[in-house]
C-alpha cells in the first residue's frame, strides 16, 4: 500500500524477553532487568520508574497506574487498579459553596492520592523475581547522575514549562528558568533520594511518614484536599477485566473507573459492519468507526465513574444486542450530531509492555493526567503530583461527581488480546480521549487485516473530538477519503500528525515475541 512503512521501523523479534516503551532508556532498563533474572513484572516497574525520570511531564510515582498481567497458561489477564481517591478535606457542598463550575486544572485542588507507587510495589510483591531495590536502581541512577533529553520530549517539555507551579518544580525541571533542549543533561536528585528511601524501607514509607507528610503539606499549601489518612489507607485493587469478542479475538480492558469499556463498545458496534470488505483504507471503514466512536463515547461520558459509588451498567453496554441497536442509529451516508456529553482530557501518559521467557506479559499504563499534572512537586521529594481530580464533575446528578474517597473518571487503559483461549498479546495507546478510539482502530488492523504490531501502530489514525464533533485525520489518509468524509457531513480539522497518542505492543510469534513501538514517540522495542 502507498503508506507502507512510512517510519522505516521494523517489528522487533526476540526469543527470551522483550520491552517496548516510549523512551529508549526506559526500554533498555527493562531489558537489563530481564537479563539480570527479573521477569516481565520486574521489567515493567523498572521501565515505569525510569520514565518517571526521563519523561517527567507524562508520568511518575505521584500519579496513577493500571495493569493487565498475563500469567502463563491463563485464559484471561489479571487486572489491577492503581488509581487514587479524592482527598477527605472537602465535600461537594464545600466546592459548590465556592461557586466553582469545575475543579481547577492545576494547583492543589485537583490532586488525588497517588496510586502508582503502591501498584509498583504490589505487582513486585505478587509476581516479581527481584527486590524493589534492584528494580528501582536504573531510575535512581538516571535521577542522580543525569540523562540526556530526547527529541520529542524536549519539544513537549518546552510547551509545558508555564504550568510549573512551585519552586521545587521550577528548580528541578528548568535550566535557570528555561526548558532543556535536545541532549541537555537533566537530573532529579530529590526523586533519587525518594526512590532510595522506598527501595530500602518499602512502599509503605511512601504513604506514611516524611514522604507522605510532604505530599500532604504541599497539597494543602496550594489549597488542596489531601489528608495523611487518605494516603495511609490507600490500597491497590485487584479487579475483574472486561472483554468482548471481535473476529476471532477476545479483547480485554480494565473495568471502570477507566474508559476501557468505550473501546469494547466501539468494537462491538464495528462488528455490525463488514469492515474487512470495506477495506483498510476506505471512506466506508473510517465513517463506520467514527460514528461508532461517537455512540460509544456518548455512553462513556454518561456512565463512567468509580464502581464503588455507581453501578456502571457494563453488562448492558457490552452486550451484542445493545451494539446492534446502537449500530442501527448509524446512517452510512450522513454523519450524526449528538448532545455534547464530553469533557476535556489530558494527553500526557506513558504506556509500556513487557514479556519474558516464561511467558508472562504485562500491559502497563502510568500517568499524571495532564503534562506535569498539578504543576506541583512535593517539596524536597522530586515527586510530581497528578491533577486527575480535575476530571470530577461538580454536577450532583452525574455519576462522576466529586466525593471524598472517590476515584475519578480515568482515561488510562491497558489492553490485552487472546485467541482461542490462548494468550495473543498486550497493547496500549496513550493520549487522553484518543485512547479508547485508538484501541478499537488498532484491534481492527490486527483482527481484520492481519497486521503485525508495528504495522498496526503505524497505520494513520483518526481522532474524533466529542465536544466539537470534529475529526482529525492523520497524515497518510488519502485526500479523496477526506473529501468523501466531508460530503457525508464530517467536520474535518486540518490534517495533522499531532494528537494521535503513542502506543506499544507485544504479541506471541510462534516460539518468539514480536513487538512494535510507535514512531509518534521517542521510544523503541528491545529484546534478547
Amino acid at each position: 500500500m502507498f503508506w507502507r512503512r512510512p517510519t522505516g521501523r521494523s517489528d522487533v523479534l526476540a526469543k527470551y524477553g522483550i520491552v517496548a516503551s516510549s523512551q529508549p532508556l526506559a526500554s533498555q532498563a527493562g531489558l537489563r532487568i530481564l537479563q539480570q533474572g527479573g521477569n516481565a513484572a520486574d521489567a515493567a516497574i523498572a521501565a515505569a520508574a525510569v520514565l518517571d525520570v526521563v519523561e517527567p511531564f507524562s508520568t511518575g510515582c505521584g500519579g496513577d497506574a493500571f495493569a493487565l498481567v498475563h500469567l502463563p497458561g491463563n485464559e484471561k489477564p489479571i487486572s489491577f487498579n492503581g488509581s487514587g481517591r479524592a482527598g477527605s478535606g472537602a465535600t461537594l457542598d464545600d466546592l459548590l459553596d465556592r461557586e466553582w463550575q469545575g475543579i481547577p486544572l492545576r494547583g492543589g485542588p485537583p490532586i488525588t492520592v497517588p496510586g502508582a507507587m503502591h501498584l509498583w510495589g504490589h505487582l513486585l510483591s505478587e509476581f516479581g523475581n527481584l527486590e524493589l531495590s534492584d528494580v528501582l536502581q536504573p531510575a535512581i541512577n538516571y535521577a542522580q547522575n543525569g540523562f540526556p533529553v530526547s527529541p520529542l520530549i524536549a519539544q513537549l517539555w518546552n510547551i509545558l514549562l508555564p504550568v510549573l507551579g512551585n519552586d521545587d518544580a521550577r528548580r528541578i525541571f528548568t535550566i535557570d528558568g528555561s526548558s532543556p533542549e535536545i541532549g541537555d543533561i537533566m537530573y532529579n536528585q530529590d526523586l533519587a533520594r525518594t526512590f532510595q528511601t522506598v527501595a530500602e524501607t518499602g512502599v509503605k514509607s511512601f504513604y506514611e511518614g516524611e514522604i507522605a507528610e510532604r505530599i500532604v503539606s504541599t497539597t494543602k499549601k496550594h489549597s488542596g484536599f489531601l489528608e495523611l489518612e487518605d494516603l495511609a489507607t490507600h490500597e491497590t485493587e485487584q479487579t475483574t477485566p472486561i472483554s468482548t469478542s471481535y473476529n476471532g479475538l477476545m479483547v480485554f480492558e480494565h473495568p471502570p473507573n477507566g474508559q476501557g469499556f468505550a473501546a469494547l463498545e466501539m468494537i462491538n458496534i464495528m462488528e455490525q459492519f463488514p469492515i474487512q470488505e470495506m477495506g483498510e483504507m476506505s471512506t466506508e471503514r473510517f465513517h463506520a468507526m467514527i460514528e461508532g466512536k461517537k455512540l460509544a463515547y456518548d455512553d462513556l461520558y454518561r456512565h463512567n465513574a468509580d464502581p464503588d459509588f455507581y453501578d456502571v451498567p457494563i453488562e448492558q453496554l457490552l452486550s451484542k444486542d445493545y451494539a446492534l441497536s446502537r449500530a442501527n442509529l448509524i446512517d452510512m451516508n450522513n454523519a450524526m450530531d449528538l448532545e455534547n456529553m464530553s469533557m476535556k482530557q489530558g494527553p500526557d501518559t506513558v504506556y509500556l509492555a513487557t514479556a519474558d521467557e516464561e511467558g508472562m506479559a504485562v500491559s502497563f499504563i502510568n500517568s499524571l493526567y495532564m503534562g506535569f499534572g498539578s504543576g506541583l512537586v512535593a517539596e524536597g521529594t522530586g515527586i510530581k503530583l497528578q491533577n486527575r481530580g480535575n476530571l470530577f464533575s461538580l454536577d450532583p446528578t452525574h455519576p462522576n461527581h466529586y466525593e471524598p474517597g472517590k476515584r475519578p473518571f480515568h482515561t488510562i487503559i491497558p489492553g490485552a488480546l487472546y485467541r482461542n483461549k490462548e494468550f495473543f498479546g498486550v497493547f496500549g495507546i496513550m493520549g487522553g480521549a484518543h485512547q479508547a478510539q485508538a484501541h478499537a482502530q488498532f484491534v481492527s488492523h490486527i483482527a481484520d487485516f492481519d497486521r503485525s504490531p508495528q504495522a498496526a501502530l503505524d497505520f494513520p489514525r483518526f481522532h474524533h473530538d466529542q465536544e466539537s464533533n470534529t475529526v482529525a485525520l492523520e497524515n497518510g489518509i488519502k485526500a479523496d477519503i477526506q473529501g468523501q468524509l466531508r460530503l457525508k457531513g464530517h467536520r474535518l480539522v486540518h490534517e495533522t500528525s499531532f494528537g494521535f497518542g503513542g502506543g506499544q505492543a507485544i504479541f506471541v510469534n510462534g516460539n518468539a515475541w514480536i513487538a512494535g513501538s510507535d514512531y509518534r514517540k521517542d521510544g523503541q522495542a528491545v529484546g534478547y
